[in-house]
């Protein structure tokens, strides 16, 4: 079994996957996107958006939802066997913040819910600017450094801005930059943003 899935569902399927080239290609496909959110001050964190591929969201379905709408009930359910162990890898995030590594911790806000056929999973990361400069910047990629996941930056509104008007953010997706994964080198999306407080 992989020893760093998403859970008990992406345990199962990895351990249909027993062969030898069981890493040899991703079996989860997620599609991500985040909201740079902004306080009075400072950067106050990124609400992360991760849509799962048909088959994995078809396995949380039939293992967690009872109804047509996901309740908070099955959302908790869904948070402790299916995310919280990701504690351990920082959620996948690659994140700095002028220049400095930031190592996410702990995040908040956990919700799932479908959209289609699709699961959604959203969480935030709570943030701060380790250090104020006249020019801000804020570099993410979600990255698996394993390649059990593959993580590509939503096509439409990668990077959504909330409470930015103070600051005058500038962002843009970087994509399919090489990145080294233990298979060596595979493409990933990062997403840059500028930003500094109005005089």
């Amino acid at each position: 079994m992989h020893h760093r899935s998403l859970g008990m569902c992406l345990g199962g399927l990895a351990a249909m996957a027993v062969a030898s080239d069981a890493r040899a290609h991703p079996h989860v496909f997620i599609d991500d996107a985040m909201t740079l959110i902004f306080g009075d001050r400072d950067i106050a964190g990124l609400r992360m958006s991760w849509t799962f591929d048909e088959m994995y969201s078809s396995m949380i379905r039939t293992d967690y939802v009872r109804g047509k709408a996901v309740t908070p009930a099955e959302v908790k359910k869904i948070e402790k066997e299916n995310f919280l162990n990701l504690e351990n890898y920082g959620f996948f995030l690659d994140l700095t913040i002028n220049g400095a590594p930031i190592r996410v911790k702990a995040v908040k806000d956990f919700d799932a819910r479908f959209q289609g056929n699709k699961v959604v999973f959203e969480f935030t990361v709570p943030l701060q600017t380790t250090e104020q400069r006249d020019a801000n910047v804020i570099e993410a990629r979600v990255f698996d450094p394993e390649y059990y996941v593959e993580f590509a930056m939503r096509q439409t509104d990668p990077i959504v801005i909330e409470h930015g008007d103070d600051f005058s953010p500038s962002c843009n997706v970087v994509r399919n930059e090489p990145k080294v994964s233990v298979l060596g080198p595979v493409n990933t999306d990062r997403a840059m943003c500028t930003y500094a407080l109005k005089p």
